[in-house]
């Protein structure tokens, strides 16, 4: 009987599969242990499509758990969070460290940052209350206490506060022995209308009515032919949905029972590197948000909704 290990291999494409995912993992691993960031690594991979964001989570715990066995903690956010221009300058300055941090985005899924580059905080666009992140710290002296104290400071840092200046975070060659100027955290602010992903955009919030007396299962199935229909005709555009502020995943669970009634506002935004068709988006949403509502219903099996 082949074990329950092995037994994934025993046909082709997996066992290719998996080991196209060892050869890259090793060579990731070479240029980890040779000081490289790993979320800088793992971002440049997926940007070039050599890895997919599935290998992701596999990747983190073979390198920064089992192999070099890194201090971490993970929180869920207690508060959105936007000022990222604090964060990316004082890892800049804390050069002694290597930090990645694994965030749970609501839309994108698994994001890894390195925390002094600037590029990957306009990935994620912002930290949403209540996902999940996990920062994982490498000190280049080999020091796990320094380690340790480093993820301290960067919650400190979330929280708002200035945590205490530590020499150990900052390479000998690059300290200063003059006084250095005070730092101030300005409160999070939101940004209207940031860019996400690299190379990509996000429209601003556009609202609809509802005007049908409920929001009912007609109207989901009509908003999720129409959604379907526009990301068809536009495949690197996502439509986001959100209702009372937050980011809806299925529209099937927030609205049955009730929920959003005669009058209600949904809100959504696009999001893609060439965005087109928005208008007439909003207009059809809204006519399924309506008791003309059916009309976004007959469509062939297999097929999506020629609207676009």
């Amino acid at each position: 009987m082949i074990g329950k290990t092995y037994y994934s291999t025993g046909k082709r494409e997996t066992y290719n599969k998996l080991l196209r995912h060892m050869v890259f993992t090793t060579t990731i691993v070479d240029r980890f242990e040779k000081g490289e960031n790993l979320a800088n690594i793992l971002n440049e991979m997926l940007d070039q499509g050599l890895i997919t964001k599935e290998q992701i989570p596999a990747i983190l715990r073979l390198i920064l758990v089992e192999r070099a066995k890194l201090p971490s903690e993970s929180i869920n956010l207690n508060y959105d969070f936007y000022n990222f221009s604090i964060l990316s300058k004082t890892f800049q300055k804390w050069n002694a460290l290597d930090v990645v941090i694994a965030y749970y985005h609501p839309t994108y899924g698994l994001v890894v940052i390195n925390p002094a580059n600037q590029d990957h905080w306009d990935r994620v666009h912002e930290l949403k209350k209540d996902e999940l992140l996990t920062v994982y710290v490498r000190s280049k002296k080999g020091n796990q206490e320094i380690a340790k104290k480093a993820i301290d400071a960067f919650f400190m840092l979330l929280e708002n506060k200035i945590p205490e200046e530590d020499l150990d975070f900052i390479l000998p060659e690059e300290r200063k022995i003059e006084e250095k100027p005070e730092v101030k955290l300005e409160p999070p602010q939101p940004q209207p209308s940031p860019t996400i992903p690299k190379s990509r955009n996000i429209t601003p919030k556009y609202s609809v009515q509802v005007t049908n007396e409920l929001f009912h299962n007609g109207n989901v199935e009509a908003w999720k032919n129409i959604i379907e229909a526009y990301e068809a005709k536009y495949p690197d555009c996502k439509v986001i949905v959100y209702h009372e502020g937050e980011l809806i995943q299925d529209l099937n669970s927030l609205f049955k029972w009730g929920k959003v009634k005669h009058g209600g506002v949904i809100m959504f935004q696009v999001i893609g590197e060439n965005i087109k068709g928005v208008s007439r988006l909003q207009k059809y949403l809204h006519e399924g948000a309506s008791p003309r509502f059916e009309s976004f219903l007959k469509k062939d099996v297999n097929k999506v909704l020629n609207l676009f």
